[in-house]
């Protein structure tokens, strides 16, 4: 333990000492872009459309089957700056209209299998939570999104909004670390800044794809660090290394994303 502690303190302390307008200070205060899998983790393999076996709404008269994949972007969370890979998150199933006084409201239903809907990848950052590699990667990091509630999609706007929490595990951190939760999630309201042209899927598969469609959102809030390290006792660094916890302007996701829709009627229920 006296050791964990000795090898976390000069991390900090590095970070801490580098100056932030340098180039080596710059790389302390973010999580860098390079060398993905350069430590041995592998590189998941990116996510993608695979059509509408399973949407929850086919045959329906009236509904729409939706899967929306980021394929790239940036996090900006308190002080880190994370990339965020191609391929990394996707939101498929089915959205339904319900009659909601004189107007309708959409209502998502996840695909069966899924985590609310949502499916997300492990992103590898060198440097970790501590902003220093080891040589035996015990402070490299694996953060994944994590859904914690029903997103809500609106297919005619393309805006998406998902109450996640962020897992960030490694050795050290354990398998039980997280910035937010289900009771205290960090809720991503994507919307979209763009109308890009729709095209066919193709392929023989219905339903039509908006291309690289952007969205945006710099309203969310991150909670500080929970569970991590034996009995929280490592909370501490990491809500010093992210400058959580961080309040709604602090933080902003910036992404484009691939979204494919088809009316309901149009897929043969499996």
């Amino acid at each position: 333990m006296a050791a964990t502690l000795a090898l976390l303190g000069g991390g900090i302390a590095s970070a801490q000492d580098q100056d932030p307008g340098s180039p080596d200070g710059g790389a302390s205060g973010s999580l860098s872009s390079t060398s993905f899998g350069s430590s041995g983790n592998p590189v998941a393999e990116p996510l993608t459309f695979d059509g509408w076996n399973r949407c929850p709404v086919a045959g329906q008269d009236f509904g729409t089957c939706v899967t929306v994949i980021v394929r790239g972007g940036q996090m900006k969370i308190g002080g880190l700056d994370v990339p965020i890979p191609d391929g990394s998150l996707k939101v498929s199933g089915g959205v339904n209209y319900v009659e909601d006084g004189n107007d309708w409201k959409d209502v998502f239903v996840p695909d069966a299998g899924t985590n609310f809907g949502v499916t997300s990848t492990p992103i590898t950052i060198p440097g970790g939570a501590f902003g220093i590699d080891t040589p035996l990667n015990l402070t490299q990091i694996q953060a994944t999104v994590e859904a914690v509630g029903t997103p809500t999609v609106n297919v005619l706007d393309a805006n998406l909004s998902m109450p996640v929490r962020l897992k960030l595990q490694n050795k050290l951190l354990g398998n039980n670390c997280y910035l937010g939760s289900p009771t205290n999630p960090v809720t991503l309201n994507l919307a979209s800044s763009g109308n890009p042209r729709s095209q066919p899927i193709g392929g023989g598969t219905v339903g039509a794809v908006f291309p690289a469609t952007p969205h945006t959102d710099t309203t969310f809030a991150v909670p500080a660090a929970t569970g991590c390290g034996p009995l929280g006792s490592l909370n501490w660094a990491v809500n010093l290394r992210a400058g959580t916890p961080s309040p709604t302007g602090r933080n902003s996701l910036t992404a484009t994303s691939d979204v494919y829709n088809v009316a309901a009627y149009e897929v043969a229920p499996s």
